[in-house]
């Protein structure tokens, strides 16, 4: 009984003082005190932080007064009357706001979408395509028009969904997550032409695919894939998801939706949390954007019905990451990491959200969005990222605003992307490179992959994208593992077998290349040594865990020289086995007609009429060789070609794009250094310095 006694006590004291920042962190999410039951709307806590219970909940949502009042999520009435006049009276909201009443009436006449699992026999495919892709502009053509038959043809969609034998809650939670997000907009955004017993329907749907068996798998701990454990995209949308459905849905059951409300809060700290220090997402920008896009709506949704985001977009990480996107883009393209898609060329970098701007009030930051949407976009009528941009896109925050000036040079914690650039034009020269963890979720096998863009053209592509339509077998660990024997035998297929991800499809050094994964997957590249001035600039990094199997140690630098207009790659190793086959890669869209000199030295690369020039400074027995880009084939290296061909037939997509530019050097005993420099004459302008040497302007 004292135990008992003193547990509640604990509880109430945590209760109490759970507004203030020193909120004890340890308390189960699950257990929940007594209801304050504050009838006062003046205090309910807004400035409570996670963890939080359902008793706060309740206060909040009883504090907002929105009972009952709908549309209250992402948008009220008068917040659609606004999108409306800016439609008529901004060219800049008009391109969107036409563009979504276009794709809503193309959707009138389109089948309906039924159930059916992908390849893998794990994804619902057509829930992501409808919630995603569909059901947005359905909903926001009718609050624009108030025209039924938009509303009609959302509802027939999601009767039928009703109806689907699950929502993935028990095989791929991110389907159901996903399916949440849809029922809480359409609930919310057609409430008005819904019937009291449709909305029962969704609700009932809603509660039995999602909101139920997802509290049951926190609660108790169980479930395919524990993504309520993870700090990745599957944390943000899934909990996001279940916030969003249970407030749009709150007056259908309180208890039950607050409950879900406070579990899902403060299980989504986790996601928030891995975007420390710097906003960036070790996942890359696709799942960057995936993942916060459908988070950043919960929060929406929480501030205005709740009043509060319970201390969630208070931390620095989240607080910057709205500009990720920006901080990864060099002059005419914006970097990609691990399973990324690429974003090759001015017109296809990524952009950020309005939200971001709207949500701090920061007018810098919607100026340069602003700004970024009218260069990215400029050739085309919509210029801004998608429907979410129009409902926060606010021209009074933005003329308030003033362009901003990116740094020089940067080095981003969380997906470790370290760059520098000559200037802030278009032709400026840039390199960049990708340490990190192999082991971060969408990870490949990358570390040291280099990145070069100069006179507008990209020169180097550290990454060749993800592989579109997964495999069944992609995310598979693969046998030979890292640390076993030498080996011809490709085993058990999977990840570390498509090209694109083994380090022999990055600008990485391959060091004695068999079916066995080229880089150590749990190895960790650390940044030992940077520095950055007007003269220039250079980053270096330890790859030794990277490569744990194959070297003593291993070193690698980026560096670029602004009054010589240089560039340098420079590899310092010492392989463990005698005799090693060393491999140096530079995949390239700039190798047709590329030409390498008699002496084998200086490869001279083309593209849109122009050149650059590559010339290796060291080891002297260098010679650069060329590997053609292909249509019907995958440039595994000639070590690799039999052993992956067969197995990995019609599993790769074709890089057609991209040729590579290559040394190899054999018999290597002893400590080595690889040294390659780049610039747009043919001057030997670069001297051979050992990266303990280096200055920002040697």
């Amino acid at each position: 009984m004292a135990i008992r006694f003193l547990l509640l006590i604990t509880i109430f004291f945590n209760f109490t003082f759970c507004t203030k920042k020193e909120s004890i962190k340890d308390i189960s999410t699950v257990i929940v005190p007594p209801s304050s039951n504050n009838n006062n709307n003046s205090n309910f806590p807004i400035d409570a932080v996670t963890p939080i219970y359902q008793s706060i909940v309740k206060d909040c949502f009883r504090g907002t007064g929105l009972k009952n009042i709908h549309p209250r999520l992402l948008f009220n009435a008068s917040d659609i009357e606004q999108i409306k006049s800016n439609a008529i009276t901004d060219p800049f909201a008009k391109g969107t706001y036409d563009g979504i009443l276009t794709k809503a009436n193309s959707l009138l006449t389109s089948p309906l979408l039924t159930y059916g699992l992908d390849a893998a026999g794990l994804r619902i495919t057509n829930i992501h395509t409808f919630v995603n892709d569909q059901l947005p502009y359905l909903v926001l053509a009718y609050q624009f028009t108030k025209d039924i038959k938009y509303a009609k043809r959302c509802w027939d969609q999601l009767e039928l969904m009703t109806n689907f034998p699950d929502w993935g809650a028990n095989r791929h939670f991110l389907d159901a997550g996903i399916a949440a997000k849809g029922i809480a907009i359409a609930y919310d955004g057609l409430y008005d032409y819904l019937t009291v017993s449709q909305r029962l329907l969704l609700y009932n749907a809603v509660k039995a695919n999602v909101l139920q068996p997802g509290k049951s798998q926190i609660e108790t701990n169980t479930g395919v894939f524990k993504w309520y454990l993870t700090n990745d995209n599957w944390n943000g949308i899934c909990h996001g998801g279940m916030i969003m459905a249970s407030l749009a849905t709150y007056e259908q059951d309180s208890s039950f939706n607050s409950s879900v409300i406070s579990l899902a809060a403060n299980g989504i700290e986790k996601y928030i949390n891995s975007l420390e220090p710097d906003g960036a997402s070790e996942e890359g920008l696709s799942y960057w954007d995936y993942g916060l896009s459908n988070t950043i709506l919960a929060f929406e949704s929480m501030k205005r019905c709740l009043t509060s985001t319970f201390g969630l977009t208070s931390k620095n990480g989240f607080k910057k990451t709205g500009w990720f996107p920006y901080n990864m883009s060099g002059p005419v393209a914006t970097t990609s990491i691990g399973d990324d898609y690429l974003y090759n060329g001015k017109a296809y970098k990524l952009t950020s959200y309005f939200w971001y701007g709207n949500f701090f009030n920061d007018a810098n930051f919607a100026k340069t969005h602003y700004d970024a949407c009218n260069t990215i976009n400029a050739n085309k009528t919509d210029k801004m990222h998608g429907w979410i941009d129009l409902l926060y896109y606010n021209k009074s925050l933005i003329d308030k605003g003033s362009g901003f000036t990116f740094p020089l040079n940067g080095n981003y914690a969380g997906v470790d992307y370290m760059y520098i650039s000559e200037n802030n034009t278009e032709n400026a020269m840039y390199i960049g490179m990708h340490g990190g963890d192999n082991n971060a979720s969408h990870g490949h096998l990358d570390a040291g992959s280099f990145y070069m863009q100069s006179l507008g053209e990209i020169w180097a592509a550290g990454n060749l994208g993800r592989e579109n339509n997964y495999q069944s077998d992609y995310f598979n660990l693969t046998a030979p593992f890292y640390n076993d024997g030498p080996t011809k035998t490709a085993n058990t297929i999977g990840r570390f077998y498509y090209y694109r991800i083994r380090s022999e499809g990055k600008n990485c050094l391959i060091i004695n290349p068999d079916a066995r994964p080229e880089q150590n997957p749990n190895g960790k590249a650390t940044l030992i040594k940077e520095s950055n001035d007007n003269s220039g600039g250079y980053y270096i990094i330890d790859l030794t865990s990277n490569y744990s199997r194959d070297v003593t140690y291993y070193k690698r630098g980026i560096k670029l020289n602004r009054a010589k207009a240089v560039m340098t790659v420079q590899d310092e190793f010492a392989p463990i086995n005698k005799n090693s086959t060393i491999y140096w890669i530079m995949h390239s869209p700039a190798t047709d007609g590329l030409s390498i000199s008699i002496d084998g030295k200086v490869a001279t690369l083309s593209k849109n009429g122009k050149k650059y020039f590559a010339r290796i400074l060291s080891p002297t027995e260098a010679t650069f060789s060329l590997t053609n880009r292909s249509t019907n084939s995958i440039n595994y290296l000639s070590e690799t070609k039999d052993i992956f061909s067969q197995s990995m037939l019609n599993k790769n997509g074709f890089n057609i794009y991209y040729g590579k530019l290559e040394i190899k050097l054999t018999n290597v005993s002893n400590s080595t250094n690889i040294s390659v420099s780049f610039s747009a004459n043919n001057l030997n302008e670069n001297i051979l310095k050992p990266l303990e040497s280096w200055t920002s302007s040697n």
